[in-house]
């Protein structure tokens, strides 16, 4: 700042002593001009990255209440499909309420996807605003580099501190939707709280690692000097670990994009999309020459359902991952037979070290939404089951069709045959042999068109038998490119350890060469940054033990129970992250008033 004022006050000296005005200025107050120019717009670019990732995440818990609302209202109309009489109209309302739940269940396991993607990304965006911020400041003195590097670190810290704490409650919102659309058993219920609590021990031995390297610095009690000599080394390896950082990053945003383009491939399988229709109402209703429904029900048509249970009882052969049908014969004996099974989505738990005595824990899915399985036996049964209704049916019709007209063309041949015939009887007779050919032609064009229809449906699931194997191999790829994202995550989250450790250093040692300690936007001396840093730790150490108890009692609660007592744990962390959120919001903006005000300050 005295470089600044010092530039300043020489200028106006300049300026008084020729007595002119002169439009040209000299080298070194461009240079300020442009330096306070630089840290202004680095500034702008963290405030509107923040300000984008806010308004993403709320974009996120709009399209997430939306589609919770849609999964709750297909899931009250498939219970109420099942609680009405089991008939075509009731069957039909049931596949198309499945449909919908799975359209919602697929919109909120994409908003999951998308969270982590825009979480990587504004990483990705603060490394590089970081790197501009002190691009900015390299043009302003030791000083000023100084103050305004403290106080753009603890701007930009607690900056990502709120959009973390914000992206947290969207990703939990997020896991009790997963949990309240069935998207996850009580196996994965247990898994994820386990997981929650591995995280939390993960996430205080960081942050123990960290405030250790902090004390060291605070308890050496280096001269400034010497503290700035070990800052150009220390700054250097940290640059490096950036770097690595910024490439694990890199790689990580690129596994999640190939994920993501995996996922696409599987929803433009044609496997797939047959795999919708021969499981909603798409073969309920008639369909044209180019394979569209006309509107025109499909009475012999049989639907298949996935729930465990329905109006007339648990299926015999069916669980909630199996697609079946029911058939009874005359007896009253009804038979469930699986025509398709539906392998749910697994989250497939891996565990590493990512840092000395740090144990991180990450999911991939085993399984993209529903994947369909198909059983060939069961294909047949159910084929069978549809042509014997035709057959009852439309055959059935046709034959009573054709048995009328054939008794009333013998009457007309016996009556034609009698020796006296009787011409007014005769007439009468044949008058009636072109409407009841009519019948005929009408029973025989609903059964050609009922025949066609089954043809359609035997198609269906002849094409995906063929595609089978194409299926499997790109379901497979999608699994392999979701471990491969897991994987890519660790290796950020390792990277990230060795940064936030290295930059714990580095802020210490920035303390010590300025003379104060910030923390949470407030200046401290360093006795009380000691005493800071001892409660941090002992709160760090807290909450490993804690959250090694709560895994000890998740491991023996009853597995009925798993899944209320996970929504009921994210309720509450939600309900306590959301209230801690406006003073996350005070500091982020007490820091920035403190960094705008120095900012300003260097242009005196």
């Amino acid at each position: 700042m005295k470089k600044m004022i010092l530039l300043v006050s020489m200028l106006a000296g300049v300026m008084t002593f020729s007595g002119c005005v002169d439009d040209k200025e000299s080298a070194s107050v461009t240079a300020v001009r442009e330096a306070k120019a630089a840290q202004l717009s680095a500034l702008a670019a963290l405030s509107n990255a923040q300000a984008a990732n806010q308004q993403a995440l709320a974009d996120t818990e709009n399209a997430l209440r939306e589609a919770k609302v849609a999964y709750e209202t297909a899931k009250a109309a498939y219970q109420q499909a099942l609680a009405d009489k089991a008939n075509s109209e009731a069957q039909a309302a049931a596949a198309i309420a499945q449909h919908q739940m799975a359209a919602a269940q697929n919109e909120i396991q994409r908003l999951a996807n998308e969270l982590e993607e825009m979480a990587i990304q504004h990483k990705i965006a603060m490394l590089d605003l970081q790197t501009q911020y002190e691009t900015a400041l390299k043009n302003a003195d030791d000083d000023s580099q100084a103050l305004l590097g403290g106080l753009y670190t603890a701007y930009q810290t607690a900056a990502t501190n709120l959009l973390d704490a914000q992206r947290d409650i969207a990703q939990q919102k997020i896991d009790l939707a997963k949990l309240q659309a069935g998207l996850v058993d009580s196996e994965e219920a247990k898994q994820l709280m386990i997981n929650k609590e591995n995280r939390k021990i993960a996430s205080a031995e960081q942050t123990i690692a960290e405030w250790k390297a902090k004390l060291e610095v605070f308890e050496a009690q280096k001269a400034p000097e010497e503290a700035k000599a070990e800052l150009v080394t220390e700054k250097a390896a940290l640059s490096q670990l950036a770097q690595d950082k910024a490439k694990a990053l890199e790689a990580a945003d690129k596994a999640g994009e190939e994920m993501n383009d995996a996922r696409s491939d599987i929803n433009d399988q044609k496997y797939c999309g047959l795999a919708m229709d021969v499981t909603g109402d798409k073969y309920g209703n008639f369909i044209d020459e180019e394979g569209n429904p006309t509107g025109e029900a499909f009475g012999d048509f049989i639907y298949l359902l996935g729930s465990e249970e329905n109006a007339l009882g648990k299926p015999v052969e069916a669980t909630v991952n199996t697609y079946w049908f029911m058939t009874t014969d005359d007896k009253g004996n009804t038979t469930y037979t699986a025509v398709m099974n539906r392998m749910i989505q697994k989250n497939v738990t891996k565990t590493e070290t990512t840092a000395p005595g740090v144990e991180s824990t990450n999911t991939y899915e085993a399984y993209p939404t529903y994947y369909y399985q198909l059983n060939a036996e069961g294909v047949k049964a159910y084929i069978a089951a549809i042509k014997a209704n035709v057959e009852k049916d439309e055959g059935k019709a046709l034959e009573d069709a054709q048995k009328a007209l054939a008794a009333k063309q013998k009457v007309v041949a016996d009556l034609e045959k009698a020796e006296i015939k009787d011409e007014v009887a005769i007439e009468e007779a044949k008058s009636m042999l072109p409407g009841l050919q009519t019948n005929v032609n009408t029973a025989q064009a609903a059964l050609d068109k009922a025949n066609a229809q089954v043809a359609a449906i035997q198609a269906a699931f002849d094409t995906m038998a063929a595609e089978a194997a194409n299926w499997t191999a790109t379901v497979e790829a999608y699994n392999a490119a979701s471990e491969a994202y897991c994987d890519a995550q660790f290796v950020c989250e390792k990277a990230e350890d060795a940064y936030g450790l290295q930059n714990a250093k580095v802020d210490a040692l920035e303390a010590v060469v300025r003379g104060n300690v910030i923390v949470d936007g407030v200046n401290m001396t360093f006795d009380q940054a000691i005493e800071s840093a001892e409660r941090q730790i002992a709160n760090a150490i807290d909450t490993i033990s804690t959250a090694k108890q709560e895994i000890a009692n998740i491991e023996i609660a009853e597995a009925d129970q798993l899944k209320a007592l996970a929504i009921e744990r994210l309720e509450a962390e939600i309900a306590i992250a959301e209230a801690e959120i406006p003073a996350l919001e005070k500091i982020v903006a007490d820091t920035k008033a403190a960094l705008d005000a120095a900012t300003a300050a260097q242009a005196e």
